[in-house]
C-alpha cells in the first residue's frame, strides 16, 4: 500500500533527478570568464615593508662585538618615521642595551648598513 508520504518521497526525487540533469546540460558549455575587480580595501592598502637588512641577532653581534664582553639584556626595533619619543635619527635602527657586570651599554646600530650610530655607557658606581 502507497502512502501519501511515499508518493511525496518519490516525487521529490524525481524532481531533483529531473533538475540536476537540466543543470548539468545547461552547463555543458563553454566555461563563463570571471573578470575580478580588486576593492578599494586592497586598492588602499599600504605595501608591506621590507625586513631590515640587518635584523635582530645580526645587531646584536655588532653591538657585543663593539663592547668586547656582556650580555644583550634588551633589543628593540625602532622606525625612523614611527618614533615620536627619539628622532635622532632619520632611519630605522636597533637599540640594543648590554649589561657588562655594573656597566651598561647603550648601542644604536642601523638597521640598513649595521653602522654603529650612538654609544652610550653608564656605569652603576655604588
Amino acid at each position: 500500500m502507497r502512502t501519501p508520504l511515499t508518493i511525496a518521497a518519490v516525487a521529490a526525487t524525481g524532481l531533483l533527478l529531473v533538475g540536476g540533469g537540466t543543470a548539468v546540460a545547461l552547463g555543458a558549455g563553454e566555461p563563463e570568464t570571471v573578470s575580478v575587480v580588486p576593492t578599494t580595501a586592497a586598492a588602499d592598502a599600504q605595501p608591506v615593508p621590507e625586513p631590515p637588512a640587518v635584523d635582530r641577532a645580526g645587531a646584536e653581534r655588532i653591538a657585543l662585538e663593539l663592547v668586547g664582553a656582556g650580555r644583550v639584556t634588551d633589543a628593540e626595533f625602532d622606525e625612523a618615521d614611527r618614533d615620536d619619543d627619539d628622532d635622532r635619527y632619520d632611519r630605522d635602527h636597533w637599540e640594543i642595551e648590554i649589561h657588562d657586570g655594573p656597566v651598561e651599554h647603550d648601542v644604536d646600530v642601523d638597521a640598513a648598513t649595521g653602522e654603529i650610530l650612538d654609544h652610550d655607557i653608564d656605569r652603576d658606581d655604588d
